[in-house]
């Protein structure tokens, strides 16, 4: 664009103010082009179509052409600015107009934010712990008997209740007198020790057994789900019909076949719990190396991260609670705050991730992707149809790409990666929610 004025001036970490000013002539010519366009086919009263002068259609669709020719200038001087100045912009301009008269140049200011300019750290000589552990006869024989508690059989006792048990009761709650919604049931079957109602609630019924009646206080916590009763103290009446505690199922060729095994033989499924065991552990070592190495790569490159990034992130890791949750009005979700830290990370690990793609010229596994997609449609009855949808989804299929580029880059850190095996129960490795 001929006569194009670009200055940028620096301000406070990767922000920068980019002033542009467009010449009043390039303006006017394009407003006259268009002008002339419209010309063309105008229907105007008293003149046939396309013959009305052209200071006619000037008056008609001034207004109309001045918003069209500003969007389309502003849009394509910002372009042909950020490409003179070598600008790589990390989101959307804010952009304020300066100055759009008839006769003058066009000028208006846009403030960007750039992606940081930097060098990967670290990657000669990398150092991790990683977990180690071994699936034990003590660990099979816990989940042979989390099996027979699956299976097993609530049968009502005469005692007081434990933390194990089940109770059978009926409640009422009241504030201020007043029953209120889900605050009322009967035969209502209440695990001890499972977090099922509020901590206070389930304290006042321990120890309890069968043909106690209570009366108790719960206040419920702020941040509770229905807000009409957050941070308010409800009276409740309890009536305890039975204590009830469990009865392992027996481990019988039946049992045996319940879970899949045809032999029904208790050996055949001491292998096959075995062996889930073993691929739970690779995948949770696998897992726990990744997240080290991410780890890693963010504390040795501490870098500027756009403002305007994390704020993407976490508008979009907001709607994605709200969809999750079944949320609509946005003022009933989170405030962006509550995302900031971790959207900071992903942004972070993006950027590092995306030059060590460039800088190491990775290139893109498809046949990996295809694998990928395999894994996942493949754990659904309907898979051919999900791999359908995927492939139909340029979002889905994005994200599957970025998942096998991530995997990548985790193979190629591996390889640079010397590692500290540490031993620890199969338990510990598997509960671990870092």
């Amino acid at each position: 664009m001929a006569g194009l004025t670009v200055k940028v001036k620096k301000q406070k970490d990767l922000k920068r103010e980019v002033k542009v000013s467009v010449p009043a002539s390039v303006v006017e010519a394009k407003k006259m082009q268009r002008f002339e366009q419209i010309a063309k086919t105008a229907k105007l009263p008293g003149f046939r179509p396309g013959k009305a002068p052209i200071n006619i259609i000037q008056s008609q669709y001034g207004n109309q052409v001045n918003q069209e020719i500003l969007s389309d200038v502003l849009e394509s001087s910002y372009a042909e600015a950020i490409t003179e100045k070598e600008l790589k912009p990390a989101g959307p301009p804010e952009v304020s107009i300066d100055q759009f008269v008839d006769g003058s140049d066009f000028k208006y200011t846009a403030n960007i934010e750039i992606f940081p300019e930097f060098e990967l750290k670290g990657l000669d000589k990398i150092k991790l712990e990683r977990p180690s552990a071994t699936v034990k006869q003590s660990d099979i024989n816990e989940m042979v008997e989390n099996l027979q508690k699956q299976r097993g059989e609530w049968k009502s006792v005469e005692r007081n209740a434990t933390d194990t048990d089940q109770l059978l009761i009926d409640f009422k709650g009241t504030l201020d007198g007043e029953v209120f919604e889900g605050g009322s049931a009967e035969d209502f079957v209440m695990q001890l020790g499972g977090g099922q109602m509020l901590p206070e609630f389930e304290e006042a019924l321990k120890d309890s057994k069968p043909n106690d009646e209570k009366d108790f206080e719960v206040t419920f916590p702020e941040e509770y789900h229905q807000p009409d009763l957050s941070g308010k103290t409800a009276n409740f009446n309890v009536k305890v019909k039975e204590v009830r505690e469990l009865t392992l199922a027996e481990v019988t060729e039946d049992f045996v076949k319940g879970f899949g095994i045809e032999s029904g033989k208790y050996d055949d499924l001491v292998k096959e719990i075995s062996d889930s065991m073993e691929k739970e552990k690779d995948v949770k070592i696998k897992e726990q190396v990744r997240i080290g190495l991410m780890n890693y790569l963010r504390e040795k490159n501490q870098i500027k991260i756009p403002e305007v990034m994390v704020r993407n992130e976490a508008t979009s890791m907001q709607k994605d609670w709200m969809k999750r949750s079944g949320v609509e009005d946005e003022s009933k979700a989170p405030e962006l705050e509550n995302f900031n830290q971790i959207a900071t990370e992903r942004v972070h690990l993006g950027l590092l991730v995306n030059e060590l793609v460039l800088s190491r010229e990775m290139k893109l596994d498809e046949e990996r992707v295809k694998t990928k997609l395999g894994e996942i449609t493949n754990a659904y009855p309907n898979g051919d149809e999900i791999k359908k949808m995927y492939e139909q989804t340029p979002e889905l299929m994005d994200q599957l790409r970025s998942m096998v580029m991530e995997d990548q880059v985790v193979d190629w850190l591996i390889d640079k990666t010397t590692f500290k095996d540490k031993d620890i129960e199969f338990k510990e490795l598997i509960n671990n929610q870092a």
